[in-house]
């Protein structure tokens, strides 16, 4: 009887740990040296509305810095975090907008909650960063996001083993009672990250973002100065 139950613990054991690596293993990978990989997604129902997302990989600091452009190339967001041994935490956040002058214009995040992607928890966890836009005052943007299990999906012709999400969001003023909420659910393929989300916003738009294809730097950069002409 005793080596029976040591043997269903070795068991629960070593599936847990493999559960906890498959999670894993759905997110950005950080491979044996620094890398810079461009993703292109495109919206399904608006194809003209692109986002160009660079996302930079460092073994050394254990760190994924992702930097977001809009279908004209300007720089939107900063996002940075570190994989730690339960998940993936944010440690940098930043939002750009266009000033009345044209001139892009940074706000900085202070993090509140950290937990972007967890390796494995089936619970509902949350990362949010509190900020003063020039347009809006100060406001804090709140996600929640909860597991929704395996699924297998069709993306621009290939189709992918996901681990699927759905993603809770919240803007709330800090000055009023006012705040805006949406939703979305967000797909990550196996060995390569986010390929997919589907967004609902409450006045019936919804934006299918999707992977068509990973550039280089030096393709993106390529991309970037054909647009400047």
């Amino acid at each position: 009887m005793t080596k029976n139950i040591t043997l269903l613990i070795l068991i629960l054991i070593i599936s847990s740990c493999s559960a906890q690596e498959n999670f894993k293993d759905y997110y950005y990978q950080i491979g044996t040296k620094k890398e810079i990989k461009v993703y292109k997604y495109v919206d399904k129902n608006s194809p003209k509305n692109i986002e160009y997302w660079k996302v930079t990989t460092n073994p050394k600091t254990n760190k994924i810095m992702t930097e977001s452009f809009t279908t004209d190339f300007r720089l939107y967001n900063i996002f940075e975090e570190e994989l730690k041994t339960d998940g993936a935490q944010i440690i940098r956040y930043a939002d750009f907008e266009v000033n009345d002058n044209g001139q892009n214009t940074r706000i900085s995040g202070t993090i509140v909650d950290k937990d972007v992607y967890k390796w494995n928890d089936n619970n509902k966890y949350i990362y949010s960063v509190k900020y003063t836009s020039p347009k809006y005052g100060n406001e804090q943007f709140i996600k929640e996001r909860t597991k929704s299990g395996f699924e297998n999906i069709t993306v621009s012709g290939t189709e992918y083993s996901t681990l699927k999400f759905k993603d809770e969001y919240e803007i709330k003023s800090l000055e009023n009672d006012q705040n805006y909420e949406f939703y979305q659910f967000t797909y990550y393929a196996k060995g390569i990250g986010m390929v997919k989300y589907q967004r609902y916003h409450p006045n019936g738009t919804t934006i299918e973002l999707e992977l068509t294809e990973i550039l280089t730097e030096k393709e993106f950069d390529e991309l970037k100065e054909k647009a400047s002409r």
